[in-house]
């Protein structure tokens, strides 16, 4: 079972997963993603990173020196296990020469 935390909002219950993914390139890593999943949902470019607008949650990017930071949300666990397969497929596609693997915790 994967880990998650719980949020509380006004509607009652948001779920939240985080991944660490180690690579010197995290900014190109996360340009290539937003710019691959762009072609199908509302992307939001941020300050260090991006926001993944889908219709059963949200995904953050957050690029640094030494890793990539990926979070989603999700209102019930289906919906946050499709977002964090989606994200973790098409990161792990995209950087297959450099073996990324993405743990969610």
């Amino acid at each position: 079972m994967i880990e998650t935390t719980t949020i509380r909002n006004d509607q009652g219950g948001l779920l939240v997963s985080t991944a660490q993914v180690a690579t010197q390139r995290s900014a190109s890593y996360a340009d290539l993603l937003a710019e691959h999943l762009g072609r199908k949902v509302p992307v939001e470019p941020l300050p260090g990173g991006y926001r993944l607008h889908f219709g059963i949650g949200e995904g953050l990017l957050n690029f640094g020196p030494e890793s990539l930071s990926l979070l989603v949300t999700a209102d019930d666990g289906a919906s946050l296990s499709n977002l964090r397969d989606a994200l973790a497929v098409n990161l792990e596609r995209l950087g297959h020469r450099d073996n990324l693997r993405v743990v969610w915790r």
